[in-house]
């Protein structure tokens, strides 16, 4: 079973992205690809709408399911 296999079982579930070198990403897991995901995160301002943010898996240090 691959990263992206494994990730894909907990799509719509609440995860915290943690990287290397950048802060961390709070948001909903939307989808995975081989080797890019998408994760829904609400913006910092109070009436913006959620963004969806797309990230490369090789660049993330782990990931942390939450819900």
């Amino acid at each position: 079973m691959s990263f992206a296999d494994l990730l894909a079982s907990f799509i719509g579930r609440t995860v915290e992205i943690y990287f290397a070198m950048n802060p961390l990403i709070v948001g909903q897991l939307m989808s995975v690809d081989g080797c890019t995901f998408t994760v829904q995160i609400n913006n910092t301002y109070y009436y913006s709408p959620p963004v969806t943010v797309t990230v490369v898996a090789d660049e993330i240090a782990f990931v942390r399911i939450i819900a």
